[in-house]
């Protein structure tokens, strides 16, 4: 049987909470019948991590913290209204921890969380959010899903299919800079989980002046692209999970099988 899963490559208009809400609602309500939809990473804001002041930053950063409740239930509210599972991250704070979170929405009001693993050392997310400990891998209508946030794609190790998921997400604000280190990263985690790969990334530019090409696509457990979104452009990438074609092909080719045995710590 195949799912539908739609990739929500979207322009976000970076620290309007509000308007991003509304921008998804709108697409939502427009869309057809899916059963997994993705957004980017950090939608209702955008990247975090652009130039700013430190001070700056931290504002910033408790700002969209104090959305968190009114973005979880928005996601709800697609989830319960699509039928779908939706899945996008956001800033939440615990305590005095921040995390950069992705909520995963179930259409019966349940959802489930991914603290972001890896964080951007580079542009300096791992000074004002805490790393995840845990991974999140979940069944969801017979397919085995496990979540991941952007930078995560770069640790082999972090993404290792020790569960034989179907299918690993990545939602990401991914620079156009480096569009060919995540096509490239996305085929190969395919390839060496044996399992299907769907990254969501963002468009446009954000307020420091970085642009997201987007590069949103689905591949398969051998590598190919079964369908991506044009370079630079809003648009609604959606695709079937063939479950049965990937179950033969994990038969015929048993590469996880001869994986080796060693445990994270």
């Amino acid at each position: 049987m195949d799912l539908k899963i739609a990739l929500i490559q979207s322009s976000l208009v970076w620290g309007d909470v509000s308007r991003n809400l509304s921008d998804i609602d709108r697409k939502l309500r427009e869309a057809g019948e899916w059963d997994i939809v993705l957004l980017p990473e950090m939608f209702p804001a955008g990247a975090m991590m652009v130039k700013r002041e430190a001070e700056e930053m931290i504002v910033e950063r408790e700002r969209i913290a104090g959305c968190y409740e009114e973005v979880k239930r928005k996601m709800q509210e697609w989830a319960c209204r699509s039928g779908a599972l939706v899945m996008g991250s956001t800033v939440c704070r615990e305590g005095e921890r921040y995390y950069n979170r992705l909520i995963a929405a179930f259409p019966d009001g349940e959802t489930k969380y991914y603290d972001k693993r890896h964080c951007f050392r580079m542009g300096g997310e791992n000074e004002y959010f805490t790393p995840g400990q845990e991974r999140l891998v979940f069944e969801y209508k017979g397919v085995t899903i496990a979540a991941f946030i952007c930078y995560d794609l770069r640790f082999p190790v972090w993404s290792r299919n020790v569960e034989k998921y179907d299918l690993a997400v990545y939602i990401a604000n991914w620079p156009a800079s480096r569009r060919n280190v995540w096509q490239t990263l996305l085929r190969a985690r395919a390839i060496e989980n044996q399992c299907y790969v769907a990254g969501v990334n963002c468009v446009g530019t954000d307020n420091s002046g970085l642009v997201y090409a987007g590069d949103s696509a689905l591949i398969d457990a051998k590598g190919e692209i079964v369908r991506a979104a044009y370079e630079g452009k809003e648009e609604i990438v959606v695709a079937g999970l063939d479950l049965e074609a990937l179950a033969m092909f994990r038969k015929k080719f048993a590469v996880l099988d001869d994986r080796d045995s060693f445990e994270l710590t």
